[in-house]
């Protein structure tokens, strides 16, 4: 049993607590914590498995429970409740009034609401994307798939985007892959049902596009997300960009830290506490779905 797996290093669970569970015909091991930060590398990883899995329905090895509050004020004591499953026994309401007034407030947030502490300069408002879910399905004519991977290549995700009859932009996920093989064959199920489906891959993945695919796809990368973060920023503002739900795809969303680069705003893989693909394949998606004509071509060359 390990807690505060937010201050566990990879080293130290990957490299010498799960290799020993194999030693074992029913290993089990339970992992405590409370939320961590942009260092907690093993519990964001973990996590990311686990929400992926609720995602796609699919039971698995690992399974998760969280006590955290929802999209709202945390300085708020009526959610206090949704954190701590104890309050009112072991914990009181004073003594989180005081934790709260404290000056810490990051200790606040990740140890008494069991929030992940993010830098300042979220894109979104908290409770936006919420209020942004939708019971319309993503359009399927003419729309948009947009892939990345993570930064350790250890996922690979697909974030789908459509333009309804009256404009509003419906995005979906329509794949979490744990390896570049699953992730092609979901992309190669995906094209072959929609023949005008797009494809926007980033110049990594690009290498690796099968010919038959390559006159639907386009190539997408840093440069567009600086073009295009504030564009796609406002549409959610406006209610003009809305999302089928999703764990994973609300947790990245939700994460995603903007900083100011080149007179432009982009959101960070760096400053954000944790993964933020698929938010990065919402804004290309989104983008390319909206603009005239439905144009996808690239806004930048590479040369070798």
């Amino acid at each position: 049993m390990c807690d505060e797996l937010w201050a566990i290093t990879e080293s130290a669970y990957f490299g010498a607590l799960k290799p020993s569970q194999i030693a074992v015909p029913s290993p089990l091991a339970i992992l405590t914590s409370t939320a961590g930060d942009e260092s907690s590398k093993v519990m964001t990883r973990l996590r990311e498995q686990a929400l992926a899995g609720i995602d796609r329905g699919e039971p698995s090895s690992l399974f998760m429970a969280e006590w955290s509050l929802p999209e709202c004020d945390p300085d708020d004591p009526q959610y206090w409740g949704y954190a701590n499953p104890s309050l009112g026994r072991t914990i009181t309401v004073r003594a989180l009034q005081d934790a709260c007034d404290a000056p810490d407030r990051s200790m606040w947030l990740r140890a008494h609401c069991n929030l992940w502490v993010a830098a300042a300069g979220a894109w979104l408002p908290p409770g936006m994307w919420a209020n942004r879910k939708t019971d319309d399905p993503c359009p399927v004519e003419k729309s948009v798939l947009c892939v990345d991977s993570s930064v350790d290549d250890s996922k690979y995700v697909g974030i789908r985007c459509g333009v309804t009859a009256d404009k509003r932009i419906i995005a979906t996920i329509e794949f979490v892959a744990d390896s570049s093989r699953q992730m092609w064959v979901e992309i190669e199920k995906a094209m072959s049902e929609n023949k005008q489906l797009r494809l926007g891959i980033t110049p990594s993945l690009d290498l690796h596009t099968p010919e038959r695919l390559q006159a639907r796809r386009f190539v997408w990368g840093y440069a567009e997300l600086l073009k295009f973060t504030g564009v796609v920023r406002s549409m959610i503002y406006e209610g003009t960009l809305e999302h089928t739900g999703g764990e994973m795809l609300a947790e990245h969303v939700n994460r995603a830290v903007l900083v100011r680069a080149q007179g432009s705003v982009v959101i960070s893989s760096q400053r954000s506490p944790g993964a933020i693909e698929m938010a990065r394949c919402l804004i290309a998606a989104a983008s390319a779905v909206s603009r005239p004509g439905g144009s996808t071509r690239p806004t930048f060359a590479a040369s070798q």
